[in-house]
């Protein structure tokens, strides 16, 4: 598993750009624990001046939006896009959507660690099918331990939005779920509210997962 382009990557007069931002990308990943402050620390060294804000912003965003194959990404990996996507907060791309009602069969819910992370954070990502209706704007999801599995410190209660179409999938994620230790292996409730733009629900879906 690693950071594997898209074929869209290698269009013509693109290959050269794409070069520069995985390596940029696979540079800062070497960081850890993986927060902004360091990198932008490791890009400033032994420069004669700190770069702009604005082009600090502009060279994290362009890194964000290569387009990668999600689905051989890792943990680590996973985590240094979401703490990327948490400081530049960009607009989601198109949802792949279409008609039919959200149901446990065509919605899946996951939690991926914040790998570094002093505490035991975690995104919440939500899946849903390119099937599923276009009206679903935000999910609400409520977590609560099974049996004896750790607390949820905070984030139990929290707001998916949408972060783009991602291998042929709406993604919706929060960030972050934090447990009072590692959750790993334990069982949890789950319940997501699909809402539309205007916060009525769409539908109301039960899961018990481990994670």
């Amino acid at each position: 598993m690693a950071y594997v382009l898209q074929s869209s990557q290698f269009n013509s007069g693109l290959q050269q750009y794409s070069i520069l931002l995985l390596e940029s990308l696979k540079k800062i990943s070497q960081i850890s624990p993986f927060n902004i402050v360091d990198v932008r620390t490791e890009v400033e060294l032994n420069q004669i001046q700190p770069f702009t804000d604005d082009a600090f912003l502009k060279f994290l965003s362009e890194i964000y939006n290569l387009e990668l194959d999600y689905t051989l990404l890792t943990p680590t990996e996973k985590t240094v896009l979401n703490v990327i996507r948490e400081y530049i907060e960009p607009v989601p791309s198109l949802a792949c959507c279409g008609s039919d009602a959200p149901t446990t069969g065509n919605t899946v819910v996951k939690y991926f660690p914040k790998i570094g992370s002093a505490s035991f954070e975690y995104e919440n990502r939500i899946l849903l099918d390119n099937t599923v209706t276009c009206d679903v704007y935000d999910i609400v999801a409520t977590i609560t331990p099974a049996g004896g599995s750790p607390a949820v410190v905070s984030g139990g209660v929290g707001t998916a939005n949408l972060i783009g179409c991602i291998s042929n999938q709406s993604n919706y994620s929060f960030l972050w779920v934090d447990f009072a230790s590692d959750p790993s292996g334990f069982s949890y409730n789950v319940q997501i509210e699909l809402r539309d733009s205007s916060s009525s629900v769409i539908a109301t879906l039960l899961y018990t997962i481990t994670i």
